[in-house]
């Protein structure tokens, strides 16, 4: 839904979505802008600003950068040399409006069919589980 943002950046251009994860990582997706409308170039993913940067740079086109982790990354990628723009304030979050034109390219779906879509552990499962890890360790 956010993507949708990006069409303001023009035809072809790759939008950067850019969700804050903590931990210098970033919720991430990248769209081209084609016909008016984002087309998806890679799965939704969580990823550290660093992994990011090599990827953008490959690109030789307009990178447009949406969401609450686009400062992050803006002053990141920009560092170390990368071209990106960051989207003007009233572009860079998600908005209903985004949601709306993203449910109107689907089919749509009962409520009790939505399911979430969670891309890594929460900070608790995953402190959990390094302790578990250690106790196992400590006890063979």
């Amino acid at each position: 839904a956010m993507a949708w943002n990006g069409v303001a950046a023009g035809e072809g251009s790759i939008i950067c979505c850019c969700m804050d994860a903590r931990r210098q990582q970033v919720y991430n997706a990248l769209f081209e802008i084609r016909d008016g409308r984002p087309v998806r170039l890679v799965p939704d993913r969580a990823l550290s600003v660093e992994e990011l940067a090599p990827e953008l740079e490959k690109y030789e086109k307009r990178v447009f950068l949406v969401g609450d982790g686009a400062s992050l990354c803006y002053n990141y990628l920009n560092e170390a040399g990368i071209s990106v723009q960051i989207a003007p304030e009233p572009l860079r979050l998600q908005s209903a409006w985004g949601v709306a034109r993203a449910a109107m390219q689907i089919e749509p779906v009962s409520g009790i069919d939505l399911e979430p879509n969670y891309l890594r552990l929460s900070q608790a499962e995953r402190e959990r589980q390094e302790k578990l890890a250690k106790e196992q360790k400590t006890t063979t």
